[in-house]
């Protein structure tokens, strides 16, 4: 059962490495239209609907051209293949669940991060979109100029809601397809209210204070929660850790046994499974400290 999970996990990885490949000349047709289109005079929005790793990597500010898609999807049908050619075929499906999992873990990382600092960084935006309003601009006219004076990452995504409605969404079309992007809930709640306020009317101003103070309100609950579980994910590290950290200990002090252990084809599936269910809870530790 663990090997036909190993060799469906490896041949899983390999279409994924496939597809990266696809997708990747996919990407560089629509540039190339985008171009052609941008040289006409032709203002556009996305040509296609975005895939589910491009709209990964676009949460976590990862950007990738079409050529480095190609590139690292060739280079891992490449390395699965060679591993497999000289150490056996679950040897590299071990190595596709293995990158598979810290790719998704690095990326997760990456994303979790970087929407922390847009829910710090977004309460002042909209302090100064408030400001503007009270001055007698616009919505979209004092979220341009708000996203002027805003950090990274928090400009990035604003840049993205600007370039929207100067391509012709309204602007509840513009905060909702933000707020799809990005899964974050203060953007969705900032969506929701931008919607109600559009339809039914109301102070908008009233409405963005009210959004400043929830977001606030949860950011500060957040780190306390943060603060009480602070000793619960380190002991989820220590746990993670621990064993990988006895095998490399083994394998300087008495080298032999582990050999021994890969030169007996029952000792390769016990290592194997060892590995696979040690690659499974990290996996488990890893989705219950993002819960937190």
């Amino acid at each position: 059962m663990i090997i036909f999970a190993y060799v469906a996990a490896g041949l899983f990885m390999c279409l994924g490495a496939l597809y990266l490949i696809w997708l990747g000349q996919k990407q560089a047709q629509e540039e190339a239209v985008s171009k052609r289109l941008a040289v006409a005079g032709v203002k556009t929005l996305e040509l296609t609907g975005k895939d589910w790793l491009t709209i990964q990597l676009e949460r976590a500010g990862i950007s990738l051209q079409a050529t480095h898609k190609r590139m690292i999807g060739l280079g891992l049908v490449v390395l699965l293949l060679l591993v497999g050619l000289q150490f056996g075929i679950l040897a590299s499906a071990l190595l596709a669940v293995t990158l598979a999992l810290f790719t998704w873990a690095a990326i997760s990382t990456i994303y979790q991060r970087r929407m922390s600092q847009i829910v710090t960084q977004l309460p002042r935006l909209l302090d100064q979109v408030v400001r503007m309003m009270r001055t007698g601009k616009t919505l979209a006219d004092s979220f341009i100029i708000a996203t002027k004076e805003a950090d990274e990452p928090l400009k990035t995504v604003m840049l993205k809601l600007q370039r929207n409605i100067n391509l012709g969404m309204s602007i509840p079309e513009a905060f909702t397809d933000l707020a799809d992007t990005y899964a974050l809930k203060e953007l969705q709640v900032l969506a929701l209210g931008v919607n109600v306020n559009s339809r039914f009317g109301g102070s908008l101003i009233d409405l963005l204070n009210n959004i400043i103070t929830l977001i606030q309100q949860r950011e500060q609950l957040q780190r306390q929660l943060r603060a009480f579980t602070g000793e619960t994910r380190a002991s989820a590290v220590i746990l993670s850790a621990l064993p990988v950290l006895i095998g490399a200990f083994m394998l300087i002090s008495n080298p032999d046994y582990i050999y021994q252990m890969l030169d007996d084809p029952t000792g390769k599936l016990v290592l194997m499974g060892a590995g696979g269910m040690q690659l499974a809870g990290m996996a488990v530790l890893w989705k219950m400290l993002r819960s937190v």
